[in-house]
């Protein structure tokens, strides 16, 4: 693997920690400059953005990304520097919400704009409810597909594999791994450790997935109009590493990894690799925007960047007994959202509540593409140009930790997480409803207490009562069975709620 330590474009001491890192966000706002460029006979223009074009498009997911935790969003100054230059350059969501604290369903979400009832995938895996997208549903990739567009993606775990579907309407797909050896009846275990190879069974570093994307687009991208997912895997754990000659410059060596167990150490280097590895990501991204600078594409390419959850860390531990994610508390489901669309929207910075499922119709307005079914999400153009809503965009999300196979279980999960998790959160108040056990249900006033500490729930609280009728309304416990059956409307809510038998809280039984 020495060749890729070698090129220099690749892999070299972190340029986030060197005054050189500190002015590429510069460097890239300057390339970026005077884009929006337009061509009145090929497309009309609103609010200074060529609506109609056929420009190109990048939607870029960061896996277990926290928005705090990127430079734009108050994370470490000069850590992020791509992500903050694409930021300053268009526009910077500070409140963007995804669908699931867990890779399929939140992607399938970013990808369709519709909720996970809605898309078909609910879990990891089961055999009683569909882990696998619709192929029913639309994609983006299928609409802009039909619309004369190239659709390639790179991704770089087989959570987001064919496994899952998630290839549905691209030319072009590659996860860099053999899904056809991966046997998903069981969670799949990174076998490996503080490997820097860059590829194991189960995933690929952020490099490796790169290096196909700019050579896909070496060969498609410089004949548009093409649309390019780019998903990067890093932060998500240390099973394989950036190079050790990156990590130097954070000062971290390695560690023998028998010298890593047990909960306390698994969290201190956790909490250690996640912020040099997400610079890691954002080298990366630099790569991409680079090669967009220099085969002239910038000023005809739409940029997305987002994160299907977030990550809980010391602060999920501390506050909730849990540093991963799957769970719908703020550290999980709280996701960045950066939009970039050429002369458009610049140093924008949009404080209102939107949705991972908004990005879809976004990208579709701003192109002038049509809808060719019905959708959930939004688009977020107007929030763009300043108007505010008379209304919060109420965010959904749901963990059916109940029913998932792969789900850690009441003897690893905090208490009363085992269960059937669905959100409906209007950026004030949220509600976290638990299924099998109402009364373990979570209501917190997030401007009161944006930490989630103090559960205000009880079934007749005002605020708990409204956003209960948005997810009863919705049927959103209503279950597809494998042999196309249904659950029947809110059977499960029902049960839970004495008609069927009660259930213990914290049982780690699965429904048959």
């Amino acid at each position: 693997m020495q060749h890729r330590i070698d090129r220099p474009h690749r892999v070299h001491l972190p340029f986030a920690c060197s005054p050189a890192g500190l002015l590429v966000g510069c460097f890239l706002g300057l390339l970026t400059a005077g884009c929006g460029s337009k061509d009145s006979n090929e497309a009309s223009t609103s609010g200074g953005v060529t609506l109609g074009k056929k420009m190109n498009v990048l939607v870029v997911t960061l896996d277990t990304t926290r928005a705090d935790r990127l430079s734009c969003y108050g994370g470490k100054p000069g850590l992020t520097p791509t992500l903050d230059a694409l930021a300053a350059d268009g526009s910077r969501f500070e409140r963007a919400i995804s669908t699931a604290g867990i890779t399929p369903m939140s992607h399938s979400s970013i990808l369709t704009g519709l909720n996970n009832y809605k898309h078909g995938m609910r879990v990891f895996y089961s055999d009683v409810v569909s882990h696998r997208l619709k192929d029913s549903v639309d994609t983006l990739p299928e609409i802009l597909k039909a619309n004369g567009y190239k659709t390639a993606a790179r991704v770089s775990s087989y959570p987001v594999s064919e496994e899952y579907n998630l290839h549905q309407g691209f030319d072009s797909f590659d996860a860099g791994i053999a899904t056809d050896e991966l046997d998903l009846t069981e969670q799949q275990r990174h076998e490996t450790s503080w490997d820097q190879s860059g590829k194991s069974s189960t995933q690929r570093r952020g490099d490796f997935t790169t290096d196909g994307a700019l050579e896909w687009l070496d060969k498609e991208g410089k004949d548009g109009p093409w649309c390019m997912w780019l998903h990067m895997f890093d932060v998500h754990d240390y099973s394989l590493v950036p190079p050790a000659e990156f990590m130097k410059g954070y000062g971290i060596e390695y560690p023998d990894p028998e010298s890593v167990r047990g909960g306390a150490k698994l969290l201190e280097w956790r909490e250690k690799m996640y912020d040099p590895e997400l610079a890691f990501m954002d080298m990366q991204i630099r790569r991409v925007v680079q090669w967009l600078e220099e085969n002239g594409q910038m000023d005809n390419t739409i940029i997305v960047v987002t994160a299907d959850h977030g990550q809980g860390l010391s602060e999920g531990m501390k506050n909730q007994g849990w540093m991963k994610h799957r769970l719908l508390y703020e550290w999980s489901v709280h996701v960045p959202l950066i939009i970039r669309i050429p002369g458009f929207g610049a140093a924008t910075v949009v404080p209102d509540q939107v949705r991972t499922i908004d990005i879809v119709p976004t990208l579709l307005e701003a192109l002038e593409v049509p809808l060719r079914q019905a959708i959930e999400g939004e688009s977020v153009l107007d929030l763009i140009r300043g108007q505010r809503e008379s209304s919060p965009r109420i965010a959904y999300a749901d963990a059916l930790n109940d029913y998932d196979t792969h789900s850690p279980g009441a003897q690893k999960l905090p208490v009363g997480q085992a269960d059937n998790l669905y959100m409906a959160c209007d950026g004030r108040w949220k509600l976290i409803y638990h299924e099998r056990n109402p009364r373990l249900s979570e209501l917190y006033d997030l401007v009161k207490d944006p930490e989630e500490i103090q559960n205000l729930y009880a079934e007749d609280h005002p605020e708990a009562m409204r956003l209960q009728e948005f997810l009863d309304e919705r049927e959103v416990t209503k279950v597809e069975l494998p042999d196309g059956k249904s659950s029947g409307p809110s059977a499960a809510r029902l049960e839970a709620l004495g008609y069927g038998g009660g259930n213990d809280p914290d049982r780690d039984e699965k429904p048959k």
